[in-house]
Order: C-alpha cells, then sequence, then structure tokens
C-alpha cells in the first residue's frame, strides 16, 4: 500500500523539481541577458525618442512710432521675396514732389535729343552751303551748341536732384534683410501708425526652410550632437539631420519660467511635403555608431592611475572572459563614449549586475 503512493509522490516531485529548474535557469538566462550586450545589436537598438513640431524661423518688421503718414507697402501675403527687395516705404511729404522732378529730367532729355537732330541738320545744310549761307548756318550751329550744353547742365543737376530723392526714399524704405515668403501683413497694425508705441509686427515673413523643432531631456541631450542623423516615427517617412544642440534649458536662456524644461534640439528636414508649420514630428535618434559607441556606466570600469582614469569592459569569448582596456572620449550622466577598443562583433558583460 506504501508502495503504491510512493511513486506519484516520487514523480510529483521529479515534476516540481524540473518546473522550479526551469524557473531558475530562465531566471539566471534573464539575468545574464539583461547584463550582457553585443556591440553591433547595442549600436542598432540604442535609440532616443523626441517629440517636437515642424518649425520655420521667422522676420518680423515693426512700424517706427508715432509716424505722421502711413506706409506704402510693396509686397502682399505669400508673395516669395529675395534678399534686399523693398517691403515697405515710410512716406514723406516732400515725396511727392519726386514725381514732377522726373517729369522735368524726362523733359530735359527730349528737348537734349532735339537740339542734337537740330545741330546735325544745319551740319548737313553746311556741308553744301555757299559762302555766303555758311556764316549764318555757323553762327546757328554755335548757338545750338550753346543750348545743348545749357540743357546737358540742367539734365546733371535734375539727376544729382533726382539720386537725394531717391537715397532720401531708399533710407526710407525697410528691406528684407534675406530671402523668405510672407506670411502676414497686419492690416490693423498699419493702421496704427500714429500710435507712440508699435507692440505688433505689422509684417512677418518665413526665412529659410522648414525644419523639426524638440526637446531632450537632460540625460539625452548628453549623448547628442549636431550632424547626427535620424528618422521619422510617423506613418510618413521624413529623414534628416541635427543641426543643433542646445547646451542650456530653453528656460535659462529666457531668464524666466516659461513652462519648456528641455533642451532645444533644431533637424533639417530631407523633404516637407504635406508638413506644415506647426505638425507635431517625433524623431529617433541613434546616438551610437562605430567608433562613437556610448556605453552605459555599468558596463565600463574606470580605474585611476597615477591620477589618471583607465577604463575597462568584460568582453566574454563562450565561456571565457577577458578585460580589455579601451578608450573613453567623454563621460556623461550613466554613460562613457568608447571611441577605440570595441568591434561590432564583441559581447560585454556589465561589471554591475
Amino acid at each position: 500500500m506504501k508502495r503504491k503512493w510512493l511513486w506519484p509522490l516520487l514523480l510529483t516531485l521529479l515534476i516540481f523539481a524540473m518546473i522550479a529548474g526551469s524557473a531558475v535557469y530562465m531566471a539566471y538566462q534573464s539575468h545574464q541577458a539583461k547584463n550582457t550586450i553585443y556591440i553591433d545589436d547595442f549600436i542598432k537598438k540604442q535609440t532616443i525618442i523626441i517629440k517636437g513640431k515642424v518649425a520655420q524661423h521667422q522676420a518680423t518688421y515693426y512700424l517706427k512710432p508715432a509716424k505722421n503718414d502711413p506706409v506704402k507697402v510693396h509686397v502682399k501675403e505669400g508673395e516669395k521675396v529675395a534678399a534686399g527687395n523693398p517691403l515697405y516705404t515710410y512716406r514723406e511729404a516732400d515725396q511727392e514732389g519726386n514725381t514732377e522732378l522726373s517729369l522735368q529730367l524726362d523733359n530735359k532729355r527730349v528737348e537734349k535729343e532735339q537740339i542734337e537732330g537740330q545741330i546735325t541738320a544745319y551740319e548737313e545744310r553746311l556741308a553744301e552751303a555757299t559762302s555766303e549761307e555758311s556764316a549764318s548756318i555757323e553762327a546757328q550751329i554755335n548757338w545750338l551748341e550753346s543750348e545743348l550744353t545749357k540743357a546737358e547742365n540742367n539734365i546733371s543737376i535734375l539727376e544729382e536732384k533726382q539720386k537725394k530723392q531717391e537715397d532720401k526714399v531708399g533710407a526710407l524704405t525697410i528691406k528684407a534683410s534675406q530671402a523668405g515668403t510672407i506670411l502676414d501683413i497686419d492690416d490693423d497694425q498699419l493702421q496704427s501708425f500714429t500710435a507712440v508705441r508699435q507692440d505688433k509686427p505689422v509684417l512677418t515673413m518665413s526665412v529659410g526652410k522648414p525644419y523639426f523643432e524638440g526637446y531632450a531631456r537632460r540625460g539625452e541631450v548628453e549623448l547628442l550632437s549636431p550632424v547626427m542623423p535620424f528618422d521619422s516615427t510617423d506613418d510618413s517617412p521624413v529623414k534628416g539631420s541635427l543641426t543643433k544642440v542646445a547646451l542650456t534649458p530653453r528656460d535659462e536662456l529666457r531668464g524666466k519660467s516659461q513652462g519648456v524644461q528641455g533642451f532645444l534640439i533644431e533637424g533639417s528636414l530631407d523633404k516637407t511635403d504635406d508638413l506644415y508649420l506647426g505638425d507635431r514630428l517625433s524623431i529617433a535618434v541613434h546616438p551610437s555608431k562605430k567608433g562613437h559607441i556610448w556605453l552605459p556606466e555599468k558596463y565600463v570600469k574606470k580605474v585611476m592611475k597615477a591620477d589618471k582614469p583607465e577604463y575597462f569592459v568584460k568582453k566574454v569569448y563562450g565561456s571565457d572572459k577577458n578585460e580589455a582596456k579601451v578608450t573613453v572620449e567623454k563621460e556623461a550622466e550613466q554613460y562613457y563614449l568608447v571611441t577605440q577598443g570595441l568591434s561590432a562583433i564583441d559581447k560585454l558583460e556589465a561589471y554591475k549586475k
């Protein structure tokens, strides 16, 4: 009777032992997986996700306060302008005389051409004239030449006046500092030319191409640098590269709290089709690459020798382990930047479990 209970009991104990052994083995394997990495896989999987939006730099133009006359606008919304193109001009009382000056100059130029035509005609007559007629014709030519000189002098004077007038108008003309597209012309602000304060821009234009703008946390920004490539995580794939990694949080730069705690990140976009300013965009940046590997600190041992740090990693070769020296270029929070001593096929074991 006792034997009938013995075998089921032993079988049950054996099954429990196998289950417990499997659990222990799986726990060990999981623990080992969490504390070992293959460099090639690590480089591919190490990712920093930054959320942001499509942005574009803007140039704003303000009116001078307390002007007597409204400005004359030379552009319209949606228009593309080149650097140096006139945007708007301040009116002055004596600018009306510029049109009259242009008319006077045109009349003097016509008068000069008429005198030149008369001189040519008299010179042709002189070639065929008799001796009695020559004296009268020469006198007429001399008089016309003196009139031509007067006309040329008058033209020079008027041209100088016109140049001064144009320079004056040019000084009153606001021009585009760089190429862009006119985004907005504030009509209400245009009518506030007599106000002693101008708090809003009268004209806003976009500058440059749309770009990515987002914010990274302190632990992330230390691993980032300009030129790093990225891919968007959205349905419509967009590629690009980082162009700016701020070293100071945005709030600190502004000098007061704006609710933005992160570090400003900007990046160029390879295409902007179907993207509009303000569209939300999320990008994935891979901070590590061959010869530039940000290892978590638990995989690196730092040893001070003669007041100088030396760095080591634990490489795994099958069942063997070997400690190897590596070159660390930079230390960040919980990371070391290893630039020499690692290859893509290396497997590392952590020092800290």
